[in-house]
């Protein structure tokens, strides 16, 4: 009966570190940093929105604004980096998590980086000095 309820033990342990761990994609988008808030009754945790202009997406209508919603983890540098490119065209960097636990955030979409985009830098980058 010992050796039956190990097993189940280590087989939950095994699911349950699989789904914390694991991820099932990767992958950056890129647009603009709407909003930034943390949220919760318990576990208080950041979450995000990436406005994503899809061009072409709907023929004759020019652009179509989607929003991406994603949640930050737990890491104050990464925080700041996204507080600090709000309305900028930034790439952001996600993992996509096959289960989302409330501690980590309210979306599987977990952001692991986000960097200035080279079409958002200042045009005067685009010059050469005289």
């Amino acid at each position: 009966m010992k050796k039956i309820l190990a097993i189940v033990i280590a087989i939950l342990l095994g699911i349950m570190a699989f789904l914390y761990f694991g991820t099932y994609s990767e992958g950056d988008r890129v647009g603009t940093i709407i909003k930034v808030s943390k949220k919760g009754v318990v576990f208080k945790t950041y979450e995000g929105q990436l406005n994503v202009n899809a061009f072409g997406a709907v023929k004759g209508k020019g652009t179509l604004n989607e929003s991406f919603e994603f949640s930050v983890p737990n890491d104050p540098i990464l925080l700041d980096k996204i507080d600090g490119l709000m309305g900028e065209t930034v790439k952001l960097s996600y993992k996509e998590k096959y289960f989302v636990f409330p501690w980590l955030g309210e979306t599987k979409y977990l952001a692991t980086d986000v960097v200035l985009t080279k079409s958002a830098k200042s045009n005067t980058d685009n010059y050469p000095e005289h």
